[in-house]
């Protein structure tokens, strides 16, 4: 077994080893660690025990991951050689240590494609924790994000649906950001991940405006900061999506009651001073 120790390269790296083990001989007796424990089992049976939990042998690749409050040591079966890869950390990602309970081991399964992602970045840790590289805990904490990215992948549920709400909030904040691309409700739509149907029927769940309404009311809103900048008709109408200045200020028109030379006029001299908010999204 290849172990190294180094202290001052990577605060929150206190142990990295790998190499082949033959654990049943020559076990590790079980302690806590006082850190988190992630074990790769590469090769073999090896797994962890404890006085008050046997752990069932398992097919490689394996990972095993120990909360620092875990007394368990290792094992296998007679002189069977296991391939291992295992470091300490001090911290893991929060969505990492919430699926592993105090004084817990959980272990998961690795597909090959995995395996060959995850031996990967191995190989480029142990290079840079043997030379004492700087970029050593940054290529952890890299290490260990994608490690908590498995585990939520495999294990956690679906996240729930969003409310009509938030949905309605993601289409016009998507709306406004590309504003000057002309997108229609479909666009949002299809930018929101539903039919243009859909997306109205979620609207009128939010006890909102329809999407075609709502999207008018943003374009008016932007016109009005148009305004204030100074912008010429003609570009406020391209910027738009209006076919000529003239469409836009009939739109406008309709919207607020006068012209845009006239809205202007009066945000100038103060009584416009109320249009001058941000979009409500």
């Amino acid at each position: 077994m290849t172990e190294t120790r180094m202290q001052g390269v990577s605060h929150n790296l206190g142990y990295l080893a790998r190499g082949l083990r033959t654990y049943g001989r020559r076990p590790v007796l079980p302690r806590m660690r006082g850190a988190w424990e992630l074990q790769w089992v590469l090769r073999g049976g090896a797994r962890p025990f404890r006085a008050d939990h046997a752990f069932p042998q398992g097919a490689a690749p394996r990972l095993y991951i120990s909360h620092p409050a875990s007394p368990h040591g290792w094992t296998d079966e007679g002189g069977r050689v296991a391939e291992v890869f295992v470091l300490h950390a001090g911290r893991v990602p929060e969505e990492l240590a919430a699926w592993v309970k105090p004084a817990e081991t959980r272990t998961i399964d690795l597909t090959e494609r995995e395996l060959r992602a995850q031996a990967a970045r191995q190989e480029e840790l142990w290079s840079l924790w043997t030379a004492g590289d700087a970029r050593l805990g940054l290529k952890l904490e890299q290490m260990l994000v994608e490690t908590a990215l498995l585990v939520l992948e495999r294990e956690s549920p679906s996240p729930p649906p969003l409310s009509p709400l938030s949905r309605v909030e993601r289409a016009l904040h998507w709306f406004a950001e590309n504003l000057g691309e002309h997108p229609d409700v479909g666009d949002v739509a299809a930018a929101t991940g539903v039919s243009a149907a859909h997306l109205r029927r979620v609207f009128a769940e939010a006890g909102r405006a329809s999407p075609r309404r709502e999207l008018a009311r943003l374009r008016m809103e932007a016109a009005r900061r148009c305004l204030l900048e100074g912008w010429k008709l003609e570009r406020v109408a391209e910027y738009l999506g209006f076919s000529e200045a003239s469409a836009f200020s009939r739109a406008f028109a309709a919207e607020t009651g006068c012209s845009p030379r006239e809205w202007r006029k009066g945000a100038e001299t103060g009584r416009g001073a109320g249009l001058r908010g941000a979009p409500r999204i």
